[in-house]
């Protein structure tokens, strides 16, 4: 009779403790479905459920997708090579070089003293930490050693690189490996026929300006001050002239051939978009928006210039 008694009792808390534990696997689980159903209906709502990226897609499809603050530096790289009149093999070698450097970053550490985009080291003459922070002038001083590297027009991309880094990498295969994405990214901001730049990013929440005494808003400024700056090299050359509307939102940069190209002008633009505020591009029956984060047909055609809006807030 007694071990008769345990066994139920053993076999009553056995059948407790299996109902207990399939209960709580129900109830994690029915947690985990409404906290990731909350979660994306919170998303939804606050409108961040989308990435914030660039993605440049090469004339034979190819395709690099990197974020917004990269591929602003990429197009600072491609700005400065086209005021010096480079050719895009220029623009893929420095790309490549910033790559595997710094991810194309403007980063204010590395090894040793080395700073920026190139890791360019002020003991070793590339200028000072802070002239070397600012990716107009350390791209400048990357092409000024370019062009002094013997038939850098014709030799690999890797060599051409580390005949400029002079790194532990004496073959410069290390550079090498990033001439596809470099081309993609080179001939995107380009505008090469058949490419095409999308960048998106979220509701950057801010507040509405107001239109200074040379009729622009501080941030239609900041992306004048931005297009003169990375166009002329920081001043070495001529830059895109604008206007810009009533209302101080919107910057109608001069278009046509060579430096002012366009489409040359329009990826930058929205290369740059999230560093720099802009809500919409807009050129001949193009337009790009924030909202949308790539480039549409427009019923309302824009002859004869690029027409830059920044985020008006609100």
């Amino acid at each position: 009779m007694g071990q008769r008694g345990r066994s139920r009792k053993a076999q009553g808390e056995k059948s407790g403790s299996s109902r207990h534990l399939g209960a709580w696997i129900v109830t994690v689980v029915l947690l985990a479905v409404l906290g990731t159903g909350g979660y994306f209906v919170y998303r939804t709502v606050t409108g961040t459920l989308r990435s914030e990226d660039c993605t440049a897609t090469g004339a034979d499809g190819s395709q690099s997708t990197i974020v917004n603050d990269r591929m602003a530096n990429a197009a600072t790289i491609a700005a400065v090579a086209r005021a010096k009149s480079l050719p895009e093999r220029a623009t893929i070698i420095a790309l490549a070089t910033a790559q595997q450097e710094s991810k194309i970053r403007n980063l204010d550490y590395g090894d040793r003293d080395s700073v920026g985009l190139f890791q360019q080291r002020p003991s070793q003459g590339w200028g000072t930490a802070e002239q070397i922070a600012d990716p107009v002038y350390s791209s400048g001083k990357f092409f000024y050693a370019l062009l002094n590297v013997k038939n850098w027009q014709t030799i690999d991309v890797g060599k051409a690189a580390q005949a400029v880094q002079r790194s532990a990498d004496a073959s410069g295969s290390s550079y090498a490996q990033w001439e596809p994405m470099a081309t993609v990214l080179a001939t995107t901001l380009d505008g090469k026929g058949g490419t095409q730049l999308t960048c998106r990013y979220n509701d950057p929440k801010l507040s509405p300006e107001a239109v200074g005494a040379n009729g622009l808003t501080p941030r239609a400024e900041a992306v004048g001050t931005a297009l003169v700056k990375q166009f002329s090299a920081n001043g070495a050359g001529s830059a895109p002239q604008y206007a810009h509307t009533t209302d101080g939102l919107t910057l109608r940069i001069a278009s046509g051939q060579g430096l002012t190209d366009p489409r040359v002008l329009a990826a930058w633009a929205v290369a740059s978009a999230k560093n720099l505020d802009i809500d919409k591009v807009a050129y001949a029956d193009q337009v790009w928006t924030r909202g949308s984060g790539k480039w549409q047909s427009s019923s309302t055609p824009v002859n004869g210039t690029v027409d830059v809006s920044v985020v008006k807030g609100g």
